[in-house]
């Protein structure tokens, strides 16, 4: 059987599109605009879903293998780039290496922070593979409980926020809801419904979980932030979330040879579009139609860059031949 013309059958192409607009508003929320409180409540939501969406589950040798080289290896790559990089751009101190090492992003600059989503999936991966089913249920549960006792205290902060556990607990329900929806083909649950009720009702899905994010706090994963109210945060987001999903998979179900390649290059951007942002912070035009402008202007320059790694170092978008 030609294994590339599976691959190509078994393509979900709407995924390609969510993964694309995930990576757009993660580059968008790095720029000012007026929506990046929006979008801070629940882009990184929506991209551990997906994430969770793709994963398989393998048994913990096998998943520790895998994740190491399709995450850390890029890690340590990217933060030994930027690390190079800082020295240019005047930002290196002595505590780079150790703060890199151990995962501390918040001691780095704005180039190197975006690197701590690597870290916290990598921990998303290795509890979703060490435990079993029911068990991942229960400790995402267990995840949602302990972000809402420890978030505002003095111990959950971005200063402690070592290997980014505080990060992938935050998170870990998040990804656990993209594994339930793939495995019981929530994607599909409005299959039978009519076509505007395909369309409507992730829409409201979405506008009822923006409405409650709007009125419940400022978000930002990496700063231990989940708003005002924990679990208005954790239905926000999730409403937010599955309803964008929804909304694509009913939507955009085509291919595109683009957004296919942004789809597979979400690593190389995610890790490198603060690098081109920082140095121009200053020079950058604002408004709302600047930010979407160059926003999509870094995309398409690193989706050439994503381009070239897969055709000669698959490693950067964590893939290996």
């Amino acid at each position: 059987m030609n294994t590339d013309v599976t691959a190509i059958k078994n393509r979900m192409d709407w995924m390609d599109w969510a993964k694309t607009i995930a990576i757009t508003l993660v580059v968008l929320g790095h720029l000012r605009s007026d929506y990046n409180s929006y979008i801070f409540s629940f882009h990184m939501p929506f991209f551990l879903m997906l994430s969770g969406f793709l994963q398989k589950k393998r048994p913990l040798k096998e998943e520790l293998v895998k994740s190491a080289k399709s995450l850390l290896v890029p890690y340590i790559i990217y933060n030994v780039y930027l690390l190079i990089y800082s020295l240019f751009t005047g930002e290196y101190t002595s505590d780079y290496p150790w703060s890199m090492a151990v995962g501390l992003q918040w001691n780095l600059s704005m180039a190197c922070r975006p690197l701590w989503f690597l870290l916290a999936l990598f921990w998303m991966r290795i509890a979703y593979a060490a435990l079993p089913l029911k068990g991942s249920y229960l400790l995402a549960i267990i995840c949602g409980l302990f972000t809402w006792y420890f978030a505002g205290s003095d111990f959950m902060t971005p200063t402690n926020n070592y290997t980014q556990i505080f990060a992938a607990i935050i998170c870990f329900p998040f990804f656990i809801i993209g594994t339930i929806l793939k495995r019981y083909e929530g994607h599909n649950m409005f299959d039978k419904l009519h076509r505007v009720s395909q369309i409507g009702l992730p829409i409201c899905w979405m506008i009822i979980g923006l409405i409650i994010a709007h009125h419940n706090g400022f978000v930002n994963i990496f700063r231990c932030t989940p708003g005002d109210i924990v679990p208005l945060f954790y239905l926000s987001a999730t409403l937010t979330s599955v309803g964008l999903l929804l909304l694509i998979r009913y939507t955009l179900d085509c291919t595109n040879s683009f957004v296919q390649l942004v789809s597979e290059g979400t690593l190389i951007i995610f890790a490198l579009h603060q690098s081109i942002f920082w140095p121009l912070r200053e020079l950058m035009p604002q408004g709302n139609l600047w930010s979407f402008a160059i926003a999509l202007t870094a995309i398409v320059a690193l989706s050439g860059l994503a381009w070239l790694s897969r055709r000669y170092c698959p490693a950067l978008i964590g893939k290996w031949r």
